[in-house]
């Protein structure tokens, strides 16, 4: 029994983020506080960045193929840096504004690494009416909080969603994370990541903060929010593959009763079942990527929830077959396995988790049927 993965974007910089993601990862209580690991130092000084980011705005012009590869490479090794919200994310969203100085101005300071945006999108495209977003006064003070930012590495600024309270459209803010001293509330999740909540109400905006509003605004959060949920899966992807070829390789040289374990049936059974979800799930994030390429995202998210949906599946069954497959080491972090278990199911829940998926399609079916 023996399998070798193909990578969705072969090439120069798949093989590079290989390279970067095979060195060792620290666990996450031994990374100092604020400062960033030498992991992402580097990714940043690659200007991964600036990959989606325009050449005639400072950044590199590249394709979201590009991005992919390097996004796939990471992920075979558990690396836990936040690529999808900061080279990702963070990029579109920027893009859409920079008409904006502003925002100009960190698309080119993106490249060379100078500063780092982190966003916090709410769900509050699920359906008419359904914003969950804070909202924004007349008197320009912000209300509410955001939860659940990637904090993993160091940030510089922070995107998010508000609602106008007097429009009820959608605003586009950017804050410095210098001004949010105070009103944050750091913690670890059970993937090892640090996230933080934030209290943002009684926080008074200047003209500078407020990017896009309006129809511009929902449009560049819904993009954004597509790229999340397209990149996480690339990530699932990138991770079940090695998932599966770590299993395999644990099979095949492990021994119970004088024969290798990959002789016993129900164990081949229970990797090809994970085999046969993994090539499915690569086949869906391949063409997916490949039509944004072409034609750009969709006003409908439609097909890109039901992948997303998918693939949060197919996570849970690669990390839960892989670890059993590995018996009592797959439980241990410093086993890679564990690491990629990790990683493919809290990818699952972040832009766009099965419930959010799930209650964005019934709203959007309901609203059809009426």
């Amino acid at each position: 029994m023996s399998f070798r993965s193909t990578p969705l974007f072969a090439g120069d910089l798949y093989d590079t983020a290989l390279r970067l993601a095979q060195e060792d990862v620290l666990k996450p209580s031994a990374a100092q506080e604020g400062a960033p690991s030498n992991n992402w130092q580097q990714m940043l000084a690659l200007g991964w960045q600036g990959v989606l980011v325009a050449e005639d705005d400072g950044g590199v012009g590249a394709s979201i193929q590009d991005l992919s590869a390097i996004v796939e490479a990471i992920a075979r090794h558990g690396n836990d840096a936040p690529l999808v919200d900061r080279c990702a994310v963070a990029p579109v969203l920027l893009s859409a504004a920079k008409s904006h100085p502003q925002a100009a101005q960190l698309l080119s300071e993106l490249m060379t690494g100078e500063v780092s945006v982190c966003t916090a999108l709410d769900a509050g495209d699920k359906g008419p009416g359904q914003l969950t977003a804070p909202w924004l006064s007349a008197q320009q003070s912000l209300q509410g909080e955001l939860f659940g930012i990637d904090l993993s590495e160091p940030a510089t600024h922070v995107l998010f969603r508000a609602r106008d309270v007097a429009s009820q459209e959608s605003v586009l803010v950017l804050l410095k994370w210098d001004q949010l001293s105070g009103r944050v509330k750091k913690y670890t999740g059970t993937d090892g990541r640090q996230y933080a909540d934030v209290t943002l109400t009684g926080l008074s905006l200047s003209p500078s903060n407020t990017l896009l509003t309006g129809v511009a605004a929902t449009k560049a959060v819904s993009e954004a929010r597509q790229m999340g949920a397209l990149m996480s899966c690339v990530q699932t992807v990138g991770a079940a593959a090695a998932m599966i070829e770590l299993s395999i390789e644990y099979l095949n040289t492990r021994q119970q009763f004088g024969v290798a374990l990959s002789s016993f049936q129900a164990l081949r059974h229970r990797t090809v079942e994970m085999y046969v979800a993994y090539e499915n799930a690569r086949g869906l994030v391949l063409n997916q990527i490949e039509h944004i390429d072409a034609h750009g995202f969709s006003d409908d998210p439609y097909k890109m929830t039901l992948i997303k949906l998918y693939l949060a599946g197919l996570s849970r069954l690669v990390a839960e077959s892989s670890i059993q497959l590995h018996g009592g080491m797959g439980m241990s972090w410093e086993t890679l396995v564990a690491r990629l278990a990790m990683q493919a199911m809290s990818g699952s829940l972040q832009h766009g988790g099965p419930s959010e998926c799930l209650d964005w399609l019934t709203a959007q079916t309901l609203t059809e049927s009426i």
